[in-house]
């Protein structure tokens, strides 16, 4: 078996207890740390996503019942708990700070709506004059990012700092879609779709920059990015596979769960522990979890 597939290229700009199983060894890297890759699901669940990792180890992420119902989870000291908004069809997890906030979206049947979790408490995130709004990243420091459409479903990314909305564009008449997906410490990631295909971006104040992998022909998507700059997300190659992506020191580098179909690495935090999902050979989706991945 496999135990990681790495590939480096130079970056062109209801509780229950979780059980865990080990499904690799250790791969030693830079003579520090030792990646360990570990599988996991919600009990019950047919689909199990991890979304985001926090410095305290907290994992949040979502999972689908049987029914096709979709929910919210977290795991934090040894307990998995399933998170629903009141009243929702669906709620969405995407990512918890340092604090334990969490943010995410809801629909009631009328449209996706953002929010926030604090301390037991719901409160909604809505961006005035937009018909869907999702909650996609919070900082250390409470900042939110996230995106919306419109009836016309033009798609507008959009911050939230001290509790004022200001959009998040990005330059360029060609994109036709972008969604910011996290920030930290005030740079900004995410992904856009242009005529020319799927890009990860890093916004940083006012400046731009485009994000691909060389060899990634299918395209990147940048779904987190941690204080020390590290960021994590997805790539395809020519083949049609989809790896989870780890950018560090301007190297791209594939976060493969071994032996599986495909591989979203979601998050990450400053231990340098990536979540994310995986599907494997019988197509069932999982989330895992790699320790120490990256020092």
């Amino acid at each position: 078996m496999q135990i990681l597939q790495m590939q480096r290229a130079s970056v062109r700009l209801q509780s229950t207890a979780l059980f865990l199983f080990m499904a690799a060894v250790t791969w030693p890297q830079c003579g520090a740390f030792a990646q360990t890759f570990k599988s996991f699901d919600f009990p019950g669940a047919v689909n199990t996503q991890a979304t985001a990792v926090n410095p305290s180890g907290e994992i949040v992420g979502r999972y689908f019942d049987a029914d096709g119902s979709q929910h919210g989870f977290v795991f934090r000291h040894g307990m998995f708990t399933s998170i629903d908004y009141p009243g929702a069809v669906l709620t969405d997890i995407t990512w918890v700070n340092a604090q334990g906030e969490i943010v995410g979206a809801y629909n009631l049947g009328t449209g996706n709506r953002g929010f926030l979790l604090h301390a037991g408490q719901f409160t909604t995130i809505d961006y005035a004059g937009l018909a869907n709004s999702y909650a996609t990243g919070i900082s250390r420091t409470g900042e939110i990012v996230g995106v919306g459409s419109d009836n016309a479903g033009n798609f507008i990314g959009f911050l939230v700092k001290n509790g004022k909305f200001s959009p998040v564009a990005l330059p360029g008449a060609a994109i036709v879609f972008q969604e910011p997906t996290m920030l930290e410490d005030g740079p900004i990631v995410g992904g856009y779709v242009d005529n020319l295909g799927t890009h990860g971006y890093l916004l940083v104040g006012a400046s731009f920059q485009t994000i691909d992998c060389p060899g990634a022909t299918g395209g990147i998507y940048l779904s987190a990015i941690d204080v020390f700059g590290r960021m994590a997300g997805e790539m395809t190659t020519p083949d049609g596979h989809q790896h989870g992506l780890l950018i560090n020191r301007g190297q791209c580098l594939a976060v493969d769960y071994p032996d599986s179909v495909s591989t979203y690495a979601n998050g990450i935090n400053q231990q340098g522990d990536i979540v994310g999902r995986y599907t494997d050979t019988d197509g069932k989706t999982h989330g895992f979890i790699a320790k120490h991945f990256v020092e």
